[in-house]
């Protein structure tokens, strides 16, 4: 079933730069796809629109049930705050503050105590090997250590939906396999999942390629 549905997607800017004229894609629900492409062929375009934080020029984005989407309509950011969520390779967590608070802001519109919060938020940091760093400022982690927290941020803020873009490019082999492990088991657990790499090996990893070339 397909959850995500671009059709006949143009993005320009100004008149002269068309990006993609005419593309039309579908993404089922549960699938791990990797974007991939010359650099400057458009993936991370690509996942901005899908993400509803780059506007288009013409066509129709559907996402699950909300059709004709647009960047600044509500359903658009309903579907931001509740079913979407980014992961990029500067992490997107706030440096100078500690695991905890930046944790605390995926849980800030779930009608939990702050108990339960605490709960979950330790029951995935001692899941992804990050039990005693609760405390610790993000600046004080390996590059590493803060992917793993932004991943964990997805999981409590309910992502059904992961974006990531080159989650990875700023990581050693060890943290790389680590990070991909992790987003295949969230996968495997029923997210839909779509990446921009540059990295062909980790085409694995993925259920589905897309050469976004070819959409040019």
């Amino acid at each position: 079933m397909s959850l995500i549905v671009l059709k006949n997607i143009k993005k320009e800017y100004g008149k002269k730069q068309v990006l993609f004229n005419d593309l039309s894609l579908e993404i089922d629900q549960g699938e791990f796809v990797g974007l991939i492409g010359k650099s400057g062929a458009g993936k991370t375009t690509l996942l901005n629109i899908i993400g509803l934080i780059t506007d288009i020029s013409a066509g129709t984005i559907t996402i699950g049930n909300y059709k004709n989407l647009s960047m600044k309509s509500k359903n658009a950011m309903l579907l931001r705050r509740h079913t979407i969520g980014y992961l990029f390779q500067n992490y997107g967590l706030v440096e100078d503050e500690s695991v905890l608070w930046n944790l605390k802001l995926a849980l800030e519109y779930k009608k939990i105590g702050k108990g339960e919060k605490l709960r979950k938020i330790n029951k995935y940091l001692n899941q992804f090997g990050l039990g005693d760093m609760l405390n610790k400022k993000i600046y004080q982690l390996s590059g590493g250590e803060q992917q793993r927290v932004a991943i964990i941020k997805l999981i409590l803020q309910g992502s059904k939906i992961i974006l990531a873009d080159e989650p990875t490019s700023g990581l050693d082999k060890d943290n790389e396999a680590v990070v991909m492990s992790l987003l295949k088991k969230l996968n495997e657990s029923g997210v839909t999942i779509i990446m921009v790499t540059h990295n062909l090996n980790l085409c694995d990893y993925f259920s589905r390629v897309i050469d976004v070339e070819k959409y040019r």
